[in-house]
């Protein structure tokens, strides 16, 4: 039977660099490391040893697709980074504004 995959392995993926696919096939061995490890299948215990290992198992693939691209994937994925942070402050700034205008009230004269 197949083991049912957490909703976080997409972000995951998407965290780590790697393809979705990738963390399915992380996942399902983790499952069987968990099962090898605690002797039990659906438990607490067996799902917290399937998830650290499927952590572990991420981050080295992460290392190793870093690796395998001469470091320049490391940097790609940082510049990407750098590219939303300004539109992030402009955001933030623009929706300042907008409630600063919202709360504005004229003074009476007179």
């Amino acid at each position: 039977m197949k083991p049912m995959s957490p909703k976080i392995l997409p972000w995951l993926a998407h965290k780590a660099g790697i393809s979705e696919r990738r963390v399915e096939i992380l996942w399902q061995a983790a499952c069987r490391h968990a099962a090898h490890a605690t002797g039990e299948t659906e438990t607490p215990a067996y799902w917290k040893v399937a998830m650290d290992r499927l952590l572990e198992l991420v981050a080295a693939e992460s290392l190793r697709e870093d690796a395998a691209s001469f470091g320049w994937r490391r940097w790609a994925r940082l510049q990407a980074h750098f590219w939303q942070a300004p539109l992030a402050v402009l955001d933030a700034l623009m929706l300042f504004n907008q409630r600063g205008w919202r709360n504005f009230k004229p003074m009476q004269v007179g």
